[in-house]
Protein backbone atom coordinates (compact mmCIF):
# COMPACT_ATOMS: atom_id res chain seq x y z
CA UNK A 1 0.00 0.00 0.00
CA UNK A 2 1.56 3.26 -1.16
CA UNK A 3 0.66 6.77 -0.13
CA UNK A 4 1.43 9.97 -1.95
CA UNK A 5 1.82 13.50 -0.70
CA UNK A 6 2.21 16.38 -3.13
CA UNK A 7 5.41 18.37 -3.07
CA UNK A 8 6.92 21.00 -5.30
CA UNK A 9 3.66 22.74 -6.15
CA UNK A 10 3.15 26.11 -7.75
CA UNK A 11 2.75 28.95 -5.21
CA UNK A 12 -0.81 29.41 -3.94
CA UNK A 13 -2.03 26.32 -5.80
CA UNK A 14 -2.56 22.77 -4.63
CA UNK A 15 -3.01 20.08 -7.25
CA UNK A 16 -3.99 16.54 -6.37
CA UNK A 17 -3.40 13.39 -8.37
CA UNK A 18 -3.73 9.66 -7.83
CA UNK A 19 -2.16 6.59 -9.35
CA UNK A 20 -2.54 2.88 -8.73
CA UNK A 21 -0.51 0.12 -7.07
CA UNK A 22 0.65 -2.95 -8.97
CA UNK A 23 -1.93 -5.37 -7.59
CA UNK A 24 -3.62 -4.05 -4.53
CA UNK A 25 -5.10 -0.58 -4.78
CA UNK A 26 -3.22 2.66 -4.41
CA UNK A 27 -4.43 5.66 -2.44
CA UNK A 28 -3.05 9.11 -2.44
CA UNK A 29 -2.67 11.05 0.79
CA UNK A 30 -4.71 14.15 0.16
CA UNK A 31 -4.42 17.42 1.90
CA UNK A 32 -7.41 16.56 4.01
CA UNK A 33 -5.41 17.88 6.94
CA UNK A 34 -6.30 21.30 5.54
CA UNK A 35 -9.92 20.26 5.32
CA UNK A 36 -10.02 18.87 8.83
CA UNK A 37 -8.07 21.82 10.25
CA UNK A 38 -11.04 24.03 9.48
CA UNK A 39 -13.82 21.47 9.50
CA UNK A 40 -12.87 19.21 12.41
CA UNK A 41 -11.47 20.91 15.49
CA UNK A 42 -12.05 17.72 17.41
CA UNK A 43 -13.27 14.17 16.92
CA UNK A 44 -14.79 12.51 19.95
CA UNK A 45 -15.51 8.83 19.99
CA UNK A 46 -17.24 6.53 22.42
CA UNK A 47 -18.91 3.14 22.05
CA UNK A 48 -22.44 2.55 23.20
CA UNK A 49 -25.63 0.80 22.17
CA UNK A 50 -27.86 3.11 20.15
CA UNK A 51 -30.48 2.75 22.86
CA UNK A 52 -28.12 4.37 25.36
CA UNK A 53 -28.04 7.66 23.45
CA UNK A 54 -25.20 9.82 22.15
CA UNK A 55 -22.27 11.24 24.04
CA UNK A 56 -20.81 14.72 23.67
CA UNK A 57 -20.05 15.75 20.11
CA UNK A 58 -18.79 18.84 18.36
CA UNK A 59 -21.05 20.16 15.61
CA UNK A 60 -19.47 21.92 12.65
CA UNK A 61 -21.12 23.82 9.85
CA UNK A 62 -20.06 23.89 6.22
CA UNK A 63 -20.66 26.71 3.78
CA UNK A 64 -23.88 26.18 1.82
CA UNK A 65 -24.28 28.05 -1.44
CA UNK A 66 -27.44 28.52 -3.45
CA UNK A 67 -26.75 28.28 -7.14
CA UNK A 68 -28.68 28.87 -10.37
CA UNK A 69 -30.21 25.81 -12.01
CA UNK A 70 -30.65 25.56 -15.76
CA UNK A 71 -32.33 23.04 -18.01
CA UNK A 72 -29.77 20.31 -18.36
CA UNK A 73 -27.86 18.25 -20.81
CA UNK A 74 -26.79 15.10 -19.04
CA UNK A 75 -24.15 12.59 -20.02
CA UNK A 76 -24.00 9.08 -18.55
CA UNK A 77 -20.94 6.90 -18.98
CA UNK A 78 -21.42 3.22 -18.12
CA UNK A 79 -18.47 1.28 -16.74
CA UNK A 80 -18.37 -1.66 -19.11
CA UNK A 81 -16.14 -4.62 -19.81
CA UNK A 82 -14.62 -4.72 -23.26
CA UNK A 83 -16.41 -7.99 -23.99
CA UNK A 84 -19.75 -6.17 -23.71
CA UNK A 85 -18.96 -3.34 -26.11
CA UNK A 86 -20.27 -4.99 -29.28
CA UNK A 87 -23.33 -6.30 -27.45
CA UNK A 88 -23.97 -2.83 -26.06
CA UNK A 89 -23.82 -1.28 -29.51
CA UNK A 90 -26.27 -3.82 -30.92
CA UNK A 91 -28.73 -3.31 -28.08
CA UNK A 92 -28.60 0.46 -28.11
CA UNK A 93 -29.47 0.67 -31.78
CA UNK A 94 -32.96 -0.37 -30.62
CA UNK A 95 -32.95 1.66 -27.41
CA UNK A 96 -36.30 3.17 -26.52
CA UNK A 97 -37.44 5.13 -23.45
CA UNK A 98 -41.20 4.73 -23.75
CA UNK A 99 -41.19 1.95 -21.16
CA UNK A 100 -39.68 4.22 -18.48
CA UNK A 101 -42.00 5.60 -15.77
CA UNK A 102 -42.22 9.35 -15.29
CA UNK A 103 -39.48 10.46 -12.93
CA UNK A 104 -39.18 13.02 -10.19
CA UNK A 105 -38.09 16.57 -10.88
CA UNK A 106 -34.33 16.88 -10.82
CA UNK A 107 -33.62 13.60 -12.57
CA UNK A 108 -32.08 13.61 -16.00
CA UNK A 109 -35.48 12.92 -17.62
CA UNK A 110 -37.25 16.00 -16.22
CA UNK A 111 -34.66 18.74 -16.32
CA UNK A 112 -36.38 21.03 -18.76
CA UNK A 113 -38.62 21.16 -21.78
CA UNK A 114 -35.76 21.43 -24.27
CA UNK A 115 -33.86 18.57 -25.91
CA UNK A 116 -32.95 15.81 -23.46
CA UNK A 117 -29.40 14.49 -23.60
CA UNK A 118 -27.73 11.49 -22.08
CA UNK A 119 -24.66 9.81 -23.47
CA UNK A 120 -23.85 6.23 -22.58
CA UNK A 121 -20.11 5.73 -22.95
CA UNK A 122 -17.66 3.27 -21.43
CA UNK A 123 -15.84 3.43 -18.09
CA UNK A 124 -13.70 0.73 -16.55
CA UNK A 125 -12.07 -0.48 -13.35
CA UNK A 126 -8.36 -0.09 -12.73
CA UNK A 127 -6.27 -1.35 -9.85
CA UNK A 128 -8.60 -0.17 -7.12
CA UNK A 129 -9.76 2.88 -9.06
CA UNK A 130 -12.24 3.64 -11.83
CA UNK A 131 -11.43 5.21 -15.16
CA UNK A 132 -13.14 6.57 -18.27
CA UNK A 133 -12.24 6.75 -21.94
CA UNK A 134 -11.25 10.24 -23.05
CA UNK A 135 -10.96 10.93 -26.79
CA UNK A 136 -8.60 13.78 -27.60
CA UNK A 137 -7.83 15.79 -30.74
CA UNK A 138 -8.92 16.09 -34.38
CA UNK A 139 -9.36 15.02 -37.11
CA UNK A 140 -9.02 11.53 -35.61
CA UNK A 141 -9.51 11.55 -31.82
CA UNK A 142 -7.01 9.51 -29.82
CA UNK A 143 -8.06 7.50 -26.76
CA UNK A 144 -6.56 8.19 -23.35
CA UNK A 145 -7.98 6.45 -20.27
CA UNK A 146 -8.14 8.62 -17.14
CA UNK A 147 -8.90 7.85 -13.49
CA UNK A 148 -12.04 9.62 -12.26
CA UNK A 149 -10.79 11.50 -9.19
CA UNK A 150 -12.91 13.82 -7.02
CA UNK A 151 -9.77 14.60 -5.02
CA UNK A 152 -7.91 16.46 -7.77
CA UNK A 153 -8.58 19.21 -10.29
CA UNK A 154 -6.31 18.68 -13.30
CA UNK A 155 -6.79 16.23 -16.17
CA UNK A 156 -3.40 14.93 -17.36
CA UNK A 157 -1.92 12.07 -19.40
CA UNK A 158 1.39 11.22 -21.15
CA UNK A 159 2.12 12.86 -24.49
CA UNK A 160 4.41 11.78 -27.34
CA UNK A 161 7.41 13.66 -25.95
CA UNK A 162 7.21 11.59 -22.74
CA UNK A 163 9.97 8.98 -22.45
CA UNK A 164 9.65 5.72 -20.46
CA UNK A 165 6.20 6.77 -19.29
CA UNK A 166 4.51 3.39 -18.84
CA UNK A 167 3.28 2.62 -22.34
CA UNK A 168 3.74 -1.11 -21.74
CA UNK A 169 1.60 -0.92 -18.57
CA UNK A 170 -1.08 1.54 -19.66
CA UNK A 171 -4.13 0.81 -21.76
CA UNK A 172 -2.98 3.09 -24.62
CA UNK A 173 0.03 4.64 -26.27
CA UNK A 174 1.09 8.23 -25.66
CA UNK A 175 -1.05 11.05 -27.01
CA UNK A 176 0.51 12.00 -30.35
CA UNK A 177 0.42 15.78 -30.28
CA UNK A 178 1.64 16.06 -33.88
CA UNK A 179 -1.41 14.18 -35.15
CA UNK A 180 -3.94 16.60 -33.66
CA UNK A 181 -4.75 19.72 -35.63
CA UNK A 182 -6.49 21.29 -32.64
CA UNK A 183 -3.73 20.81 -30.05
CA UNK A 184 -2.20 24.03 -28.72
CA UNK A 185 0.13 24.90 -25.86
CA UNK A 186 -0.62 27.76 -23.48
CA UNK A 187 1.80 30.60 -24.19
CA UNK A 188 2.17 32.36 -20.86
CA UNK A 189 3.86 35.24 -22.62
CA UNK A 190 0.46 36.24 -24.00
CA UNK A 191 -1.93 34.61 -21.52
CA UNK A 192 -1.91 33.54 -17.90
CA UNK A 193 -1.40 30.03 -16.54
CA UNK A 194 -4.43 28.47 -14.91
CA UNK A 195 -2.92 25.19 -13.71
CA UNK A 196 0.78 25.80 -13.18
CA UNK A 197 3.38 28.54 -13.44
CA UNK A 198 5.18 30.28 -16.27
CA UNK A 199 8.63 28.95 -17.18
CA UNK A 200 11.21 29.75 -19.90
CA UNK A 201 10.96 27.81 -23.19
CA UNK A 202 11.65 24.09 -22.80
CA UNK A 203 12.78 21.58 -25.38
CA UNK A 204 10.48 21.71 -28.40
CA UNK A 205 8.95 25.10 -27.60
CA UNK A 206 10.03 28.56 -28.70
CA UNK A 207 7.99 30.51 -26.17
CA UNK A 208 7.36 30.52 -22.45
CA UNK A 209 5.10 27.71 -21.31
CA UNK A 210 2.92 26.92 -18.30
CA UNK A 211 4.54 24.08 -16.38
CA UNK A 212 2.81 21.74 -13.94
CA UNK A 213 4.91 19.59 -11.63
CA UNK A 214 3.73 17.09 -9.04
CA UNK A 215 5.84 15.11 -6.54
CA UNK A 216 4.86 12.58 -3.90
CA UNK A 217 6.40 11.49 -0.63
CA UNK A 218 6.86 7.87 -1.78
CA UNK A 219 8.94 9.00 -4.75
CA UNK A 220 6.52 9.26 -7.67
CA UNK A 221 6.24 12.44 -9.71
CA UNK A 222 5.13 13.87 -13.02
CA UNK A 223 5.71 17.01 -15.05
CA UNK A 224 3.51 18.46 -17.77
CA UNK A 225 2.88 21.40 -20.06
CA UNK A 226 -0.50 23.12 -19.90
CA UNK A 227 -2.26 22.60 -23.23
CA UNK A 228 -5.72 22.70 -24.82
CA UNK A 229 -7.43 20.34 -27.24
CA UNK A 230 -10.90 19.16 -28.23
CA UNK A 231 -12.07 16.20 -26.11
CA UNK A 232 -15.09 14.08 -25.40
CA UNK A 233 -15.57 11.38 -22.77
CA UNK A 234 -17.07 7.93 -23.21
CA UNK A 235 -18.21 7.00 -26.70
CA UNK A 236 -17.08 3.83 -28.42
CA UNK A 237 -14.41 1.99 -26.47
CA UNK A 238 -12.45 0.63 -29.42
CA UNK A 239 -12.76 3.46 -31.93
CA UNK A 240 -13.49 7.16 -32.19
CA UNK A 241 -16.67 8.53 -33.72
CA UNK A 242 -15.87 9.30 -37.36
CA UNK A 243 -16.18 12.80 -38.86
CA UNK A 244 -18.90 11.49 -41.19
CA UNK A 245 -21.01 10.38 -38.23
CA UNK A 246 -20.42 13.73 -36.56
CA UNK A 247 -21.66 15.65 -39.56
CA UNK A 248 -24.71 13.52 -40.29
CA UNK A 249 -26.29 13.19 -36.86
CA UNK A 250 -28.45 15.91 -35.34
CA UNK A 251 -27.55 16.06 -31.67
CA UNK A 252 -30.73 17.94 -30.79
CA UNK A 253 -32.87 14.98 -31.90
CA UNK A 254 -31.41 12.36 -29.56
CA UNK A 255 -31.10 11.79 -25.87
CA UNK A 256 -27.36 11.17 -25.90
CA UNK A 257 -27.88 7.59 -24.75
CA UNK A 258 -25.92 6.11 -27.64
CA UNK A 259 -22.12 6.10 -27.47
CA UNK A 260 -22.23 7.50 -31.00
CA UNK A 261 -23.54 10.75 -29.50
CA UNK A 262 -20.42 11.34 -27.42
CA UNK A 263 -18.88 13.80 -29.85
CA UNK A 264 -21.90 16.08 -29.34
CA UNK A 265 -20.64 16.78 -25.83
CA UNK A 266 -17.11 17.61 -26.90
CA UNK A 267 -15.40 20.82 -25.83
CA UNK A 268 -12.00 22.50 -25.53
CA UNK A 269 -10.28 21.14 -22.42
CA UNK A 270 -7.22 22.58 -20.69
CA UNK A 271 -5.10 19.70 -19.45
CA UNK A 272 -1.60 18.64 -18.49
CA UNK A 273 0.36 17.16 -21.39
CA UNK A 274 2.85 15.05 -19.46
CA UNK A 275 6.47 14.82 -20.63
CA UNK A 276 7.85 13.01 -17.58
CA UNK A 277 6.41 10.55 -15.04
CA UNK A 278 8.09 8.36 -12.42
CA UNK A 279 7.23 5.70 -9.86
CA UNK A 280 3.75 4.26 -9.64
CA UNK A 281 2.46 6.50 -12.41
CA UNK A 282 4.41 4.30 -14.80
CA UNK A 283 2.88 0.99 -13.68
CA UNK A 284 -0.75 2.04 -13.26
CA UNK A 285 -3.35 0.65 -15.67
CA UNK A 286 -5.01 3.90 -16.74
CA UNK A 287 -3.06 6.37 -18.87
CA UNK A 288 -3.77 9.44 -16.76
CA UNK A 289 -6.21 11.19 -14.45
CA UNK A 290 -9.43 13.20 -14.70
CA UNK A 291 -9.69 15.87 -12.00
CA UNK A 292 -13.26 16.19 -10.67
CA UNK A 293 -12.97 18.28 -7.49
CA UNK A 294 -14.62 21.68 -6.98
CA UNK A 295 -12.37 23.80 -9.18
CA UNK A 296 -12.55 25.87 -12.35
CA UNK A 297 -9.91 23.51 -13.79
CA UNK A 298 -11.93 20.35 -13.15
CA UNK A 299 -13.22 18.36 -16.09
CA UNK A 300 -16.89 18.77 -15.23
CA UNK A 301 -16.52 22.51 -14.54
CA UNK A 302 -14.75 23.14 -17.84
CA UNK A 303 -17.44 21.10 -19.55
CA UNK A 304 -20.12 23.24 -17.93
CA UNK A 305 -18.34 26.50 -18.76
CA UNK A 306 -18.12 25.39 -22.40
CA UNK A 307 -21.89 24.72 -22.50
CA UNK A 308 -21.53 20.99 -23.08
CA UNK A 309 -23.66 20.29 -19.98
CA UNK A 310 -26.22 22.64 -18.46
CA UNK A 311 -25.82 21.99 -14.75
CA UNK A 312 -22.86 21.87 -12.40
CA UNK A 313 -23.35 18.34 -11.16
CA UNK A 314 -22.34 14.76 -11.90
CA UNK A 315 -22.85 11.35 -10.36
CA UNK A 316 -20.66 8.30 -9.84
CA UNK A 317 -21.94 4.77 -9.36
CA UNK A 318 -19.18 2.30 -8.46
CA UNK A 319 -19.18 -1.46 -8.40
CA UNK A 320 -16.10 -3.65 -7.97
CA UNK A 321 -14.90 -6.77 -9.70
CA UNK A 322 -12.20 -9.12 -8.49
CA UNK A 323 -9.89 -8.44 -11.45
CA UNK A 324 -8.95 -5.62 -13.80
CA UNK A 325 -7.53 -5.92 -17.30
CA UNK A 326 -6.33 -3.72 -20.14
CA UNK A 327 -9.41 -4.74 -22.11
CA UNK A 328 -11.72 -3.25 -19.50
CA UNK A 329 -13.68 -4.57 -16.53
CA UNK A 330 -17.25 -3.55 -15.68
CA UNK A 331 -17.31 -1.21 -12.71
CA UNK A 332 -20.33 1.08 -12.76
CA UNK A 333 -21.53 4.34 -14.33
CA UNK A 334 -20.60 8.02 -14.45
CA UNK A 335 -23.22 10.63 -15.35
CA UNK A 336 -22.20 14.18 -16.25
CA UNK A 337 -24.82 16.89 -15.82
CA UNK A 338 -27.10 15.12 -13.35
CA UNK A 339 -28.11 11.56 -12.42
CA UNK A 340 -30.05 8.71 -14.01
CA UNK A 341 -32.93 7.32 -11.94
CA UNK A 342 -32.78 4.02 -13.85
CA UNK A 343 -29.71 3.20 -11.78
CA UNK A 344 -31.42 3.79 -8.45
CA UNK A 345 -32.94 1.06 -6.31
CA UNK A 346 -33.91 3.48 -3.52
CA UNK A 347 -34.94 7.15 -3.36
CA UNK A 348 -32.04 9.58 -3.58
CA UNK A 349 -31.49 11.35 -0.26
CA UNK A 350 -29.20 14.32 0.20
CA UNK A 351 -26.37 15.11 2.59
CA UNK A 352 -25.07 18.61 3.14
CA UNK A 353 -21.91 19.41 1.20
CA UNK A 354 -19.11 20.80 3.35
CA UNK A 355 -17.58 23.63 1.28
CA UNK A 356 -14.06 23.42 2.69
CA UNK A 357 -11.37 24.20 0.13
CA UNK A 358 -12.01 22.38 -3.14
CA UNK A 359 -13.13 19.04 -1.79
CA UNK A 360 -16.49 17.36 -1.94
CA UNK A 361 -17.05 16.71 1.75
CA UNK A 362 -19.79 15.64 4.13
CA UNK A 363 -20.37 16.13 7.86
CA UNK A 364 -20.15 12.74 9.59
CA UNK A 365 -22.22 12.79 12.80
CA UNK A 366 -21.88 9.14 13.83
CA UNK A 367 -20.46 5.79 12.78
CA UNK A 368 -22.32 2.56 13.58
CA UNK A 369 -21.20 -1.05 13.57
CA UNK A 370 -24.10 -3.40 12.84
CA UNK A 371 -23.83 -7.04 13.81
CA UNK A 372 -24.66 -9.88 11.40
CA UNK A 373 -23.99 -7.92 8.24
CA UNK A 374 -26.53 -6.79 5.69
CA UNK A 375 -25.91 -5.02 2.37
CA UNK A 376 -28.43 -2.20 2.78
CA UNK A 377 -28.72 0.69 5.22
CA UNK A 378 -32.01 -0.81 6.41
CA UNK A 379 -31.64 -4.07 8.38
CA UNK A 380 -33.13 -7.24 6.91
CA UNK A 381 -33.09 -9.26 10.12
CA UNK A 382 -33.98 -8.75 13.79
CA UNK A 383 -30.56 -10.20 14.61
CA UNK A 384 -28.86 -7.16 13.12
CA UNK A 385 -28.18 -4.78 16.02
CA UNK A 386 -26.46 -1.43 15.61
CA UNK A 387 -23.85 -0.06 18.02
CA UNK A 388 -22.88 3.59 17.91
CA UNK A 389 -19.58 5.47 17.77
CA UNK A 390 -20.13 9.22 18.13
CA UNK A 391 -18.00 11.40 15.89
CA UNK A 392 -18.31 14.90 14.53
CA UNK A 393 -16.46 16.37 11.61
CA UNK A 394 -16.17 17.12 7.94
CA UNK A 395 -14.79 14.28 5.84
CA UNK A 396 -13.74 14.26 2.20
CA UNK A 397 -15.29 11.91 -0.37
CA UNK A 398 -12.48 10.94 -2.74
CA UNK A 399 -13.14 8.61 -5.65
CA UNK A 400 -9.42 8.51 -6.42
CA UNK A 401 -8.57 6.98 -3.03
CA UNK A 402 -9.26 3.26 -3.00
CA UNK A 403 -9.74 2.80 0.75
CA UNK A 404 -11.49 4.51 3.64
CA UNK A 405 -9.47 6.23 6.38
CA UNK A 406 -11.08 7.06 9.71
CA UNK A 407 -9.68 9.35 12.43
CA UNK A 408 -6.98 7.81 14.56
CA UNK A 409 -8.87 8.83 17.70
CA UNK A 410 -11.67 6.50 16.68
CA UNK A 411 -9.49 3.41 16.38
CA UNK A 412 -9.53 2.16 19.99
CA UNK A 413 -13.31 2.40 20.37
CA UNK A 414 -13.91 0.88 16.93
CA UNK A 415 -11.64 -2.08 17.61
CA UNK A 416 -13.12 -2.68 21.07
CA UNK A 417 -16.65 -2.70 19.70
CA UNK A 418 -15.63 -4.91 16.80
CA UNK A 419 -14.16 -7.48 19.21
CA UNK A 420 -17.32 -7.34 21.32
CA UNK A 421 -19.50 -8.08 18.28
CA UNK A 422 -17.33 -10.63 16.45
CA UNK A 423 -15.22 -12.11 19.23
CA UNK A 424 -12.11 -11.42 17.17
CA UNK A 425 -9.78 -8.41 16.85
CA UNK A 426 -10.02 -5.98 13.93
CA UNK A 427 -6.86 -5.63 11.89
CA UNK A 428 -5.78 -5.00 8.32
CA UNK A 429 -4.16 -8.43 8.04
CA UNK A 430 -5.18 -10.76 5.25
CA UNK A 431 -7.61 -13.51 6.27
CA UNK A 432 -9.02 -16.71 4.78
CA UNK A 433 -12.80 -16.85 5.24
CA UNK A 434 -15.72 -18.36 3.38
CA UNK A 435 -18.20 -16.24 1.47
CA UNK A 436 -20.84 -17.12 4.07
CA UNK A 437 -18.60 -15.84 6.86
CA UNK A 438 -17.87 -12.72 4.83
CA UNK A 439 -21.56 -11.86 4.66
CA UNK A 440 -21.86 -12.35 8.43
CA UNK A 441 -19.20 -9.73 9.20
CA UNK A 442 -20.43 -6.40 10.59
CA UNK A 443 -21.74 -3.67 8.31
CA UNK A 444 -20.36 -0.19 8.97
CA UNK A 445 -22.91 2.62 8.75
CA UNK A 446 -22.16 6.33 8.37
CA UNK A 447 -24.63 8.99 9.52
CA UNK A 448 -24.28 12.20 7.50
CA UNK A 449 -25.81 15.60 8.14
CA UNK A 450 -28.84 16.14 5.89
CA UNK A 451 -29.15 18.92 3.36
CA UNK A 452 -31.97 20.92 4.96
CA UNK A 453 -33.43 22.28 1.72
CA UNK A 454 -33.65 18.81 0.15
CA UNK A 455 -35.58 16.95 2.87
CA UNK A 456 -38.55 15.08 1.45
CA UNK A 457 -41.24 15.03 4.14
CA UNK A 458 -43.16 12.37 2.24
CA UNK A 459 -40.45 9.79 2.96
CA UNK A 460 -40.88 7.80 6.20
CA UNK A 461 -37.49 8.00 7.99
CA UNK A 462 -37.85 4.59 9.65
CA UNK A 463 -38.83 2.82 6.44
CA UNK A 464 -36.81 4.66 3.80
CA UNK A 465 -33.45 3.25 2.81
CA UNK A 466 -30.84 5.92 3.36
CA UNK A 467 -32.56 7.82 6.18
CA UNK A 468 -31.49 7.59 9.83
CA UNK A 469 -34.90 7.18 11.48
CA UNK A 470 -34.07 3.77 12.99
CA UNK A 471 -30.80 4.88 14.57
CA UNK A 472 -31.36 8.53 15.53
CA UNK A 473 -34.82 9.62 16.65
CA UNK A 474 -33.64 13.22 17.11
CA UNK A 475 -32.26 13.51 13.57
CA UNK A 476 -34.36 11.07 11.53
CA UNK A 477 -33.82 12.96 8.25
CA UNK A 478 -30.06 12.54 8.40
CA UNK A 479 -28.50 10.30 5.77
CA UNK A 480 -27.37 6.74 6.51
CA UNK A 481 -24.88 5.09 4.14
CA UNK A 482 -24.07 1.38 4.45
CA UNK A 483 -20.60 -0.06 3.91
CA UNK A 484 -20.98 -3.86 4.04
CA UNK A 485 -18.13 -6.33 4.29
CA UNK A 486 -18.37 -7.00 0.55
CA UNK A 487 -17.16 -3.42 0.07
CA UNK A 488 -14.51 -2.96 2.77
CA UNK A 489 -13.04 -6.46 2.40
CA UNK A 490 -10.87 -6.65 -0.73
CA UNK A 491 -10.64 -10.09 -2.30
CA UNK A 492 -7.52 -11.55 -3.92
CA UNK A 493 -8.34 -14.05 -6.67
CA UNK A 494 -4.74 -15.18 -6.81
CA UNK A 495 -4.48 -16.11 -3.14
CA UNK A 496 -8.18 -16.60 -2.25
CA UNK A 497 -7.92 -14.26 0.74
CA UNK A 498 -9.61 -11.09 1.97
CA UNK A 499 -8.06 -7.93 3.37
CA UNK A 500 -9.97 -5.34 5.46
CA UNK A 501 -9.45 -1.89 3.97
CA UNK A 502 -10.77 0.49 6.60
CA UNK A 503 -7.72 2.16 8.12
CA UNK A 504 -6.93 4.39 11.08
CA UNK A 505 -3.51 5.60 9.96
CA UNK A 506 -4.27 9.28 9.48
CA UNK A 507 -3.47 11.42 12.50
CA UNK A 508 -5.40 14.52 11.53
CA UNK A 509 -7.47 13.70 8.46
CA UNK A 510 -10.10 11.26 7.25
CA UNK A 511 -11.35 10.25 3.82
CA UNK A 512 -14.23 8.21 2.48
CA UNK A 513 -12.76 6.42 -0.52
CA UNK A 514 -14.02 4.33 -3.42
CA UNK A 515 -14.89 1.34 -1.22
CA UNK A 516 -17.26 3.62 0.75
CA UNK A 517 -18.85 4.80 -2.49
CA UNK A 518 -19.50 1.32 -3.88
CA UNK A 519 -23.07 0.19 -4.30
CA UNK A 520 -24.44 3.73 -4.45
CA UNK A 521 -25.29 6.21 -7.15
CA UNK A 522 -23.74 9.34 -5.63
CA UNK A 523 -24.66 12.78 -6.94
CA UNK A 524 -22.08 15.55 -6.56
CA UNK A 525 -24.32 18.60 -6.85
CA UNK A 526 -22.34 21.83 -6.87
CA UNK A 527 -25.49 23.69 -7.92
CA UNK A 528 -27.25 23.20 -4.60
CA UNK A 529 -24.37 22.36 -2.27
CA UNK A 530 -25.43 18.79 -1.62
CA UNK A 531 -24.33 15.19 -2.17
CA UNK A 532 -27.05 12.64 -2.97
CA UNK A 533 -27.03 8.92 -2.18
CA UNK A 534 -29.12 6.12 -3.64
CA UNK A 535 -28.38 2.41 -3.29
CA UNK A 536 -27.67 0.78 -6.64
CA UNK A 537 -26.08 -2.26 -8.24
CA UNK A 538 -24.54 0.16 -10.79
CA UNK A 539 -25.30 -2.31 -13.58
CA UNK A 540 -25.54 -0.41 -16.83
CA UNK A 541 -25.91 -3.44 -19.05
CA UNK A 542 -29.12 -4.53 -17.34
CA UNK A 543 -30.60 -1.10 -18.10
CA UNK A 544 -29.74 -1.35 -21.78
CA UNK A 545 -30.94 -4.94 -22.06
CA UNK A 546 -34.25 -4.19 -20.33
CA UNK A 547 -34.79 -1.17 -22.54
CA UNK A 548 -34.05 -3.14 -25.70
CA UNK A 549 -36.34 -5.97 -24.57
CA UNK A 550 -39.16 -3.51 -23.93
CA UNK A 551 -38.64 -2.02 -27.37
CA UNK A 552 -38.87 -5.44 -29.02
CA UNK A 553 -42.06 -6.23 -27.07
Amino acid sequence: QHTRRKLGLAPTRILHHISESCYHSTMKVIYAALLLATAVPSILASAAQVENGATNTVSLRGKDENRRIDSAKIISHPLLPHREVLNRRRLELNFDESWMPEEEEGSRRNLGEGPRHQQLGALYQGYGTHYVDLWVGKPIPQRQTVIVDTGSSVTAFPCSNCHNCGESYHTDGYFAIGESETYRVTDCGSSSCTMGYCTPPTEGYSHKVCSIRMSYAEGSSWSAIEATDVVYAGGMHDGAVSPDEEENVDVEDNFGDSPRDAYGFGFDLKFGCQYSITGLFISQLADGIMGMEVSSNSFWKQMYSAGAIDEKKFSLCFSRQTTASRKGTEAGVMTLGGFDTRLQKTPMVYANHQWSYKYFGVHVKAVYIRSNGGESALPDSDEQVVHKLDVSGGVMIDSGTTDTYLPLKLQHKFEALWREITGAPYSNDEVEISHEDLLALPTVLFQLEAHADSINEELEPKKTVGLAGLVDAKNPQDILVAMPATHYMEYSVEYDIYKPRIYFRQKSDAVLGANFMMGHDILFDAEKGRIGFSESDCDYMSIVQNAASSTRD
